[in-house]
């Protein structure tokens, strides 16, 4: 039984998991990124992802804290 997933295309990948992380970054970005990161053929995809996904979560972190919540 082989487990490795086979990919028909790398790119739309990573184009959806580009998307992923600017929509929701800390949490679906990252475990996309791991994802990749387990898969060889994408191992350099998956490190661009976890990082960008890292500083925009950080990014967005910043500004939320900066914006007055006054109801």
């Amino acid at each position: 039984m082989d487990d490795k997933v086979v990919l028909k295309s790398k790119q739309k990948l990573v184009i959806v998991g580009l998307l992923i992380t600017l929509v929701n970054p800390i949490f679906a970005g990252l475990i996309f990124g791991l994802f990749l990161l387990s898969e060889p053929e994408l191992e350099k995809d998956g490190k661009l992802i976890l990082m960008l996904s890292l500083l925009w979560g950080g990014i967005l972190f910043i500004l939320i804290r900066r914006l007055p919540l006054s109801f």
